[in-house]
């Protein structure tokens, strides 16, 4: 019965350090949402016209598959799908997805996931960077191709207030938002066109991209960019 009352102190000098751990654990775990779309809808935030592009009816997209249950319902809270046409410009397809939770089970997909779940294959992904106003906004380049269809692709994502232009950095930042206690919200913006991938195409699809952010309003820029580069998007280059 001695040995009782030494024991009992082992036993709590052994539960210490599981018992910092629990307090560690609790209070890195998000708590508080980060929202920059807040209760806007895309259909509103996005333009009808954008430099010379105008929206024209179509249904040529690759997308999430959305029905009511899968997948892409879960992840996203919006889409918007859109493809804009003009005068002596390329036609543009635009892809809008938002998901107002950005966790281990609900993440935005990128492009490179997405064309290849429905059978294309990826020829070339590179990080590329677009001056739009003072800011350069991270982006990625890439070709798709399934048969006789070759898609070229510009598309960026945000993560909360930050830009991920590939998968590591996507997890790494969502740990980095995480451990600010804040639960993030999530954009991708997507830019395609049917056709060779040639460096005149690229270039298109950058300036649509300008054009888009250049056209959106001031409160709404940072729902598609986040608010550091929206401030530098602003300025004057």
């Amino acid at each position: 019965m001695r040995d009782l009352p030494m024991l009992r102190r082992r036993d709590l000098l052994r539960g210490v350090p599981l018992l910092g751990a629990a307090g560690a654990a609790w209070a890195l775990k998000p708590r508080n949402r980060l929202n920059l779309l807040g209760d806007k809808r895309l259909e509103d935030v996005i333009p009808e016209r954008i430099g010379p592009w105008v929206v024209t009816p179509s249904n040529d997209f690759v997308l999430p598959e959305p029905r009511e249950g899968s997948l892409a319902a879960t992840l996203y809270d919006q889409q918007l799908s859109r493809l804009y046409t003009g005068k002596d410009v390329i036609p543009v397809m635009l892809v809008i997805a938002f998901g107002s939770v950005q966790s281990d089970l609900l993440q935005l997909h990128r492009p490179e996931v997405c064309y290849r779940a429905v059978g294309f294959s990826i020829d070339r992904s590179e990080r590329v960077e677009v001056q739009v106003g003072g800011g350069r906004v991270p982006m990625r380049a890439l070709t798709a191709r399934a048969n006789e269809r070759i898609e070229p692709i510009l598309y960026w994502t945000r993560l909360g207030d930050l830009l991920p232009t590939s998968n590591n950095e996507q997890r790494l930042m969502k740990l980095r938002t995480e451990m600010q206690g804040l639960i993030a919200d999530g954009v991708l913006v997507r830019m395609s066109t049917v056709g060779d991938p040639t460096p005149e195409v690229f270039q298109a699809l950058e300036e649509f991209a300008r054009l888009l952010l250049s056209s959106v309003s001031d409160a709404s820029l940072v729902a598609l960019v986040g608010r550091p580069m929206a401030r530098a998007v602003e300025q004057k280059a």
